[in-house]
């Protein structure tokens, strides 16, 4: 690697930051994210940050570090919320104990975003080794509850407490040769279907709320939304995420539901999916007249592109080729607080040291000399941006 920051990285710290993070269960909900607050400091204190903490609610910590006087203004914004682990027996090590196991470390948040925290904090060690009197400002924070929403995060800390800076930087999307300029919008729709409980010997006496929604959601895998839409993204996804229905085997069930997650690029709208479902749920109930369903959106966000010619764009653009690290840029169907972010007029580069395909799933890993390139990478970017 072919970097002048690269003697100020220190692979072993960023292990030990990893592992110390990991080690805390910060699975949202609840979230807790206040367990990470003392490393979090810790950190950022070590590079003569003034550290600053936000709650929306309580146990629910936003860190904030900032260094440096200049008006030109960057931040980096991982996450200290991680997703559940789901299913543990499909997971080899346990979620949150850390397991280094050939140049990986395993557990719940390695990557997605504790490592992508230790890689930013890394970054800007050794930038500021090199660069003391530098003319600009750096802020590292981690925020809270991203993995569902962001309202007690970055939402919380742009909107209520005013922080802002100029762009940013995401380690949270992405994999090592590949950057994303643009993200879906969002659209979770939960499905209800009204029945009549009654005693399970007797179903003639209730009405059935789990068979008109599996009947609705058969309808629904055909469902067609079209293909007019902004090619800067690769279409449209539909997930089928939760069913739930029934209280007891002998109990005609009430009620069921399901949610379904809709990722849309730009030109495909939320009113078109609801109609595109109405005539599901029309389908459905001409066969069982006496079917009844509700549609509540229980999310949404709008898709976005980023300008590829910003200047953080090109600043880190320049640092991968100072890197001879090919990268590609392209759209991707999750969202990432980069969307925050740009509806509040802040430009972002989203980037993972790893591979988003690891994120979410069981048995999620950060490769460590990943953590070590994203560092000089992201230092890189850090003197393209502050020094052209």
């Amino acid at each position: 690697m072919n970097s002048r920051f690269s003697k100020h990285i220190d692979r072993q710290e960023i292990i030990d930051i990893v592992c110390e993070l990991v080690r805390h269960d910060t699975t949202n909900p609840p979230g807790n994210e206040h367990l990470c607050k003392e490393i979090v400091t810790r950190c950022m204190q070590s590079l003569g940050m003034e550290v600053s903490y936000y709650e929306k609610e309580p146990g629910r910590t936003n860190i904030v570090g900032r260094t440096g006087e200049g008006k030109k203004s960057i931040g980096f914004v991982s996450h200290m919320d991680v997703v559940p682990p789901g299913e543990i027996d499909q997971w080899n090590t346990p979620p949150f104990e850390p397991t280094i196991l050939d140049n990986r470390i395993y557990g719940r948040g390695t990557l997605d975003d504790k490592g992508s925290f230790a890689c930013a904090y890394s970054a800007s060690k050794a930038f500021l080794a090199e660069h003391k009197d530098f003319d600009g400002t750096i802020y590292l924070i981690a925020a809270a509850d991203e993995e569902m929403g962001s309202h007690l995060g970055i939402i919380y800390l742009v909107e209520e407490c005013g922080l802002h800076f100029d762009v940013a930087i995401i380690p949270d999307g992405g994999r090592m040769d590949l950057s994303i300029y643009g993200e879906k919008g969002i659209l979770w729709v939960e499905i209800s279907s009204i029945g009549i409980q009654a005693h399970g010997s007797t179903p003639e006496l209730g009405r059935n709320a789990i068979v008109p929604l599996a009947e609705l959601i058969a309808e629904i895998k055909t469902l067609d939304l079209g293909a007019n839409y902004d090619r800067s993204f690769d279409g449209w996804t539909m997930n089928v995420g939760t069913i739930q229905g029934g209280s007891s085997t002998n109990t005609v069930p009430a009620v069921a539901k399901a949610t379904i997650d809709f990722r849309l690029p730009g030109g495909i709208t939320k009113p078109e999916v609801l109609a595109r479902i109405d005539e599901k749920i029309a389908i459905v109930k001409k066969k069982s007249s006496d079917a009844e369903f509700r549609v509540r959106v229980l999310h949404e966000t709008e898709p976005h592109i980023s300008d590829k010619n910003s200047v953080i764009t090109q600043s880190f653009d320049r640092a991968a080729r100072r890197l001879d690290l090919p990268m590609k840029y392209e759209t991707f169907g999750g969202n990432t607080v980069a969307k925050n972010l740009f509806f509040a007029g802040i430009t972002s580069v989203v980037h993972y040291p790893g591979d988003d395909k690891l994120a979410h799933v069981p048995n999620e890993f950060v490769d460590i000399d990943e953590l070590v390139l994203g560092s000089a990478l992201y230092a890189e970017t850090l003197e393209a941006y502050f020094f052209g």
